[in-house]
């Protein structure tokens, strides 16, 4: 072979080595464009579907305002308070079963022991109670789903007192 012709031959072949690198790009740059795409309707996708589940909760909702709105015009009208109260822990009980029908359920709180994981400590009081050991719940908590929703807002107990401090007392 002569010389011309090897660089000829190497010509061709960077010429095809840069058109190859060319597809290459073009067809990396088209498959980041597509991915974008993509991420782009994932995430209206996901905003479509949290306004869904509002939606449906606020429709849920809506039945327990209205009960709310009738409770509150029969307080003008009515003269016997112990049908208010009545109707108003109907409502209450209807919204509790709402709660429930949708995984969410109150914490169980009182006389257990404080965990940092569900209660919010707001106090801490001398008592009979061992130490650390939840005297009084000052909010409800709540779970959805076996995970917590709200912690309970609690009181716990220091301790027993010490007699040198009672006696200090008297």
């Amino acid at each position: 072979m002569t010389k011309e012709k090897k660089q000829e031959e190497t010509k061709t072949e960077e010429k095809k080595e840069r058109n190859e690198l060319q597809e290459m790009r073009e067809l990396l740059q088209r498959k980041q464009a597509e991915f974008e795409n993509y991420r782009k309707q994932v995430d209206k996708r996901f905003i479509e579907m949290k306004e869904l589940a509002n939606k449906n909760l606020i429709f849920k909702l809506l039945p327990i305002l209205d009960n709310f709105n009738l409770a509150l015009k029969s307080a003008d009208t009515n003269t016997n308070p112990e049908d208010f109260l009545q109707g108003v822990e109907l409502i209450y009980s209807q919204f509790f079963s709402l709660l429930e029908n949708n995984n969410v359920k109150p914490m169980v709180t009182e006389k257990k022991e404080f965990d940092p994981y569900f209660h919010e400590a707001l106090m801490k009081v001398n008592s009979d109670l061992p130490e650390n050991v939840v005297i009084e719940e000052l909010q409800k908590g709540f779970m959805i789903n076996d995970k917590v929703l709200r912690h309970a807002k609690v009181k716990i107990s220091s301790g027993k007192k010490d007699n040198t401090e009672a006696q200090k007392n008297q």
